[in-house]
C-alpha cells in the first residue's frame, strides 16, 4: 500500500468515528433538554401543591399587673404555752378554755401558803439583822458606854494604888524592915494593875465605835437577808399566774389539785390583739414581694373579703425556711386590727398583685407551635412563612405572654394563626383573612367561643 492509500483510508476511519460522536452528544443533548423539561414541571406542579392557606393575627402589646394566689391560714401574732416558774399544789384556774382575758389578769394560782410563811420569816429576820447593822454603826448604847468608863476608872484606881505600895516597898527594902521577895510581888501587882487599865481603855474606845471588819460583815449579812427576802417575795408573785398578753384561752394542760413542778405547762393561749395570715407562695416570687402593690383576701367560712393596699411592705414578712417539700416559701401578712371577726385558725385565698409591667408583647395561643426548634411562630414575610423563636410564659385569656428575643416581631407583623400547625420556613402561604382583628375575637368565626380553650401545640 502506497502512502497516499494510507492517508485516505486514516480519513475515512476517523470520518465514521466523528459520524459516531456527533449521534451520542446530540442524544445527551436531548437527554438533559427532556430531564430540565420535567424538572420544571415537577418544581411547578410542587408549588403549586405547597401553597397553604392560612389565617394571619396580630402580635398584641398589653400591660400586665404579675399576680399569684395563694391560700394560707389566720394565725395568733402570739402563741405561749404558760407554765409554773415555782413548785407547789395547783389551787384553782379561775378562767375556762374559749375565755377571752386580758394582760395581767389572774389565770392559775399555786398553793400560796408555804411562800407567804417564807416571806414573813425573812421579814422579821431583816428587822434584826438591820438593828444589829445599825448597832455596829453607831457604836455601844450610852448605858454600856457608862459601864465601860466606870470599870477604866476602877482600874486606873487599881493601878495608882499597886504604884503606892510599889514605893512603900521599895523603901521598906532599902530600910531593911522587908525582904526583896515583897517588893518583886509588888512589882507584879503593878504590872497586872496596869495591863487591866490598858484592856479596858481599849474596850471603851471600841465601843465608842465598831471596827471596820465589823461593819462590813454586818452589812453584808443584811444584804444576804435582803436578797433572800426579794427572792421570796418574787417566787410569791410568781405562785400568781397571770396573763402576758390579751388573748384567748385555748387548752388546759393541768388540772386543779395537781401538783406543778418548776416548768409544768398550766395553760395554753393566743394573743387577740394582732392577727396574721400566712400564705405559701413560690420560691421564684421571693424577689417581688417588695414590690407588692395590693392583696385580695377571701374568707368563705365567714363570707367576708377585703382588700390591703397600704404600707404592705412593712406589714409582710418572709419566714426563713422554705419548705423541703415543694420548694415554696411562707410569708406572714399583718392583717389590719379592724376586722374583729376574724379569729386564729381560718383559711383564707389571697391574691397577690406586684408591678404593672408596660407593652408585654402577647400571641393568640393558637399561634404557638412545639417541635424540633423549640417553641416558635410563623409569619408571613413577602408571600412565605417564616419561623421566629420565642419564649412563652403564662396564658390568660387566651394570650400567651412571649419573650420576642430576637426583636423581629412588631405590631405590623402578620402572624400566622390557623394554619401554624402545617406551615414551614420558606412555604407560600394564602391569606384568608388580610384584614385580621387587632384584639381577640380575631374574627367572626370565634366570637362567643373560649379563647382559653388554644394552647401550644406541637407539629
Amino acid at each position: 500500500m502506497t502512502h497516499r492509500s494510507r492517508h485516505t483510508g486514516f480519513l475515512e476511519i476517523l470520518a465514521g468515528k466523528g459520524l459516531a460522536l456527533g449521534f451520542i452528544a446530540g442524544l445527551l443533548v436531548f437527554v438533559m433538554a427532556c430531564s430540565q423539561t420535567d424538572t420544571e414541571d415537577s418544581t411547578k406542579k410542587r408549588n403549586r401543591e405547597l401553597i397553604l392557606p392560612v389565617q394571619i393575627g396580630k402580635v398584641i402589646f398589653k400591660d400586665i399587673v404579675d399576680e399569684i394566689n395563694s391560700v394560707g391560714n389566720v394565725v395568733a401574732e402570739q402563741r405561749v404555752v404558760i407554765t409554773s416558774e415555782v413548785e407547789g399544789r395547783l389551787k384553782s384556774i379561775p378562767v375556762e378554755e374559749g375565755s377571752r382575758v386580758k394582760e395581767g389578769q389572774v389565770l392559775a394560782l399555786i398553793d400560796l401558803r408555804d411562800f407567804r410563811l417564807q416571806v414573813e420569816q425573812l421579814q422579821a429576820e431583816r428587822i434584826s439583822v438591820r438593828k444589829e447593822y445599825e448597832k455596829t454603826l453607831s457604836g455601844l448604847r450610852p448605858e454600856e458606854q457608862e459601864k465601860l468608863q466606870a470599870q477604866v476608872q476602877a482600874d486606873q484606881s487599881s493601878y495608882d494604888l499597886a504604884v503606892k505600895e510599889h514605893r512603900r516597898m521599895e523603901q521598906l527594902v532599902l530600910d531593911g524592915v522587908v525582904s526583896q521577895s515583897l517588893l518583886d510581888e509588888a512589882n507584879d501587882k503593878v504590872a497586872r494593875a496596869q495591863e487591866t487599865l490598858r484592856s479596858s481603855k481599849a474596850a471603851l474606845s471600841a465601843g465608842a465605835k465598831s471596827r471596820e471588819e465589823d461593819i462590813l460583815q454586818s452589812k453584808s449579812n443584811l444584804d444576804s437577808i435582803t436578797k433572800k427576802l426579794e427572792m421570796a417575795q418574787l417566787n410569791l408573785s410568781k405562785a400568781i399566774i397571770k396573763a402576758p398578753f390579751e388573748g384567748v384561752i385555748i387548752s388546759k394542760r393541768i388540772e386543779v389539785g395537781a401538783y406543778a413542778g418548776a416548768g409544768t405547762p398550766i395553760l395554753e393561749m393566743i394573743g387577740s390583739s394582732k392577727l396574721k395570715a400566712v400564705l405559701e407562695i413560690p420560691q421564684s416570687y421571693r424577689g417581688k414581694l417588695e414590690k407588692t402593690s395590693r392583696i385580695d383576701f377571701k374568707v368563705d367560712e365567714l363570707g367576708l373579703g377585703f382588700v390591703m393596699d397600704e404600707n404592705l411592705k412593712q406589714r409582710m414578712r418572709v419566714i426563713p425556711d422554705a419548705s423541703i417539700f415543694s420548694g415554696n416559701i411562707k410569708v406572714q401578712v399583718e392583717l389590719p386590727g379592724h376586722l374583729n371577726n376574724l379569729f386564729p385558725g381560718l383559711t383564707l385565698e389571697a391574691r397577690l398583685q406586684f408591678e404593672t409591667r408596660r407593652q408585654v408583647k402577647h400571641v393568640p395561643s393558637i399561634s404557638l407551635v412545639i417541635g424540633e426548634n423549640g417553641t416558635v411562630v410563623y409569619v408571613v414575610d413577602k408571600g412565605h412563612a417564616k419561623l421566629v423563636p420565642v419564649r412563652a410564659f403564662k396564658e390568660r385569656d387566651g394570650l400567651v405572654e412571649i419573650d420576642d428575643f430576637t426583636h423581629q416581631l412588631t405590631r405590623d407583623t402578620q402572624l400566622i394563626q390557623r394554619g401554624s400547625g402545617a406551615v414551614f420556613p420558606g412555604v407560600k402561604v394564602l391569606l384568608t383573612n388580610p384584614e385580621p382583628q387587632a384584639e381577640p375575637p380575631f374574627n367572626a368565626a370565634e366570637k362567643g367561643k373560649s379563647r382559653s380553650e388554644g394552647g401550644p401545640r406541637g407539629t
